[in-house]
């Protein structure tokens, strides 16, 4: 269980994800990606977690301001209908947009409505990535 409020926004954020229609494999950072002996799905999901400098909002010990962005691309198999991949994206998008999330002391507010950039080639795929905000404050210790 997390217990550093980068990292509980991380697994909140992640579990979030999780739940979302498409249901496609998630690949997330330091996780080897497929596990080791299976091979890469033509399509799936990478997660990046980009925590930003953490803001004094106020004097003292009071909890800190945590903003960054969670960055959810779609992976996609080059040659396949990019509409397919653009659904999947705006579910990321529906999936976050308008949420607080609360866990282990800490909430998390999803800034700003998430947004779709154009797709990026990749060697064997295309990527859409969907980049997600979010403001936190610590917990109260």
């Amino acid at each position: 269980m997390a217990t550093g409020t980068d990292a509980i926004i991380f697994a909140a954020l992640l579990t979030r994800l999780q739940g979302l229609p498409a249901a496609l494999p998630i690949s997330t950072p330091g996780i080897t990606f497929p596990p080791t002996g299976q091979t890469k799905p033509a399509k799936y999901l990478k997660f990046d977690f980009m925590p930003n400098r953490t803001r004094q909002v106020t004097m003292g010990d009071d909890p800190q301001q945590k903003v960054g962005l969670a960055q959810v691309s779609v992976m996609w198999p080059l040659g396949s209908a990019i509409i397919d991949a653009q659904e999947v994206a705006d579910q990321v998008i529906n999936r976050f947009k308008n949420q607080t999330i609360f866990a282990s002391g800490v909430k998390i507010t999803i800034s700003s409505e998430p947004w779709a950039s154009r797709p990026i080639k990749d060697e064997d795929r295309m990527n859409i990535p969907v980049s997600i905000p979010y403001i936190a404050f610590e917990p109260e210790t």
